[in-house]
């Protein structure tokens, strides 16, 4: 049930908001650490909606609109308390196309009171809210396929340090996750260094792929985008799905047109009919899509 936390409440941030994407990224990503005291439980999967400190400046004496933000972090949190939730957002940075220069007065509200944030500074959060990108453990040994465009990795950190970096009495994970996630560059890589530990100490229960599109070209020689190497990868994919595999999908919303026409395209390759395949992907609860 969601719940909202009022203005004042013990809600706090931990620690200071720090960066995580490079010095060459198109843009800064921060990770944020929300002290919630154990009083907002939730599950991975789910998002925290923020209330930026302020007005409305479209409706004078009102508060901000919420900013909804998947959670980041596992249920027990960075901390492993189970007192604190993570939150990965990309600073919203308004450039005046004339003049080149920032326009502090069109940037992100919320996103740059996240970025900004420092340790004890108050956060306003309601939720947690989110059913579809909840993580099945019904079976440990499902397999489940992620993939993400930049800060929609969020939801898979969740995930993968559920499955590979804590002690969980009641969840021992020994299926296959596997983690598409597409960025602009290297340095636009988040949560990199984790993903990585588990490649390394868990090989056979995880597989990371990488689409980089101002490094890597596809096979036609254009751009690295998450659909092509879903598509270099297309015969895994679709017969772990025919074997109950999880897909999950989390991004900019533009991110599913592409990756829906790949999968269109393969399908018909194989003499399926995507449309069919898709419905029976829904019905069986296999299809997770989480886009913005």
């Amino acid at each position: 049930m969601a719940v909202t936390v009022p203005v004042g409440s013990d809600l706090s941030i931990r620690r200071s908001a720090f960066k995580i994407s490079g010095t060459k990224a198109p843009g800064e990503t921060c990770h944020i650490v929300i002290d919630h005291g154990g009083n907002v439980p939730y599950w991975e999967g789910q998002s925290y909606g923020v209330i930026p400190p302020g007005e409305n400046p479209k409706k004078p004496g009102t508060p901000h609109n919420v900013r909804l933000y998947s959670i980041a972090s596992s249920r027990y949190g960075d901390f492993f308390d189970g007192k604190t939730a993570s939150l990965c957002v990309r600073r919203a940075v308004y450039y005046d196309p004339e003049t080149g220069k920032e326009d502090p007065s069109k940037n992100g509200i919320c996103s740059n009171f996240l970025c900004n944030s420092k340790p004890g500074d108050k956060i306003q959060i309601t939720g947690p809210s989110g059913k579809i990108m909840l993580l099945p453990e019904d079976d440990p040994n499902a397999t489940h396929i992620m993939i993400a465009t930049g800060t929609g990795v969020a939801p898979f950190r969740g995930y993968l340090r559920r499955m590979f970096m804590e002690s969980v009495p009641k969840f021992k994970f020994g299926g296959l996750a596997w983690l598409f996630l597409g960025v602009a560059n290297t340095d636009s890589l988040l949560y990199d260094d984790e993903f990585s530990k588990y490649l390394k100490d868990y090989p056979n229960n995880f597989r990371y792929d990488r689409a980089l599109s101002r490094e890597q070209k596809n096979k036609n020689g254009g751009k690295m985008y998450v659909q092509d190497k879903i598509e270099e990868y297309s015969d895994e994919i679709f017969k772990l799905l025919d074997n109950g595999a999880h897909i999950y999908f989390c991004g900019l919303k533009g991110m599913m047109p592409g990756i829906q026409d790949t999968l269109k395209r393969v399908a018909e390759q194989r003499g399926e009919s995507w449309e069919e395949k898709l419905s029976q992907l829904k019905k069986n609860k296999q299809w997770h899509v989480e886009v913005y």
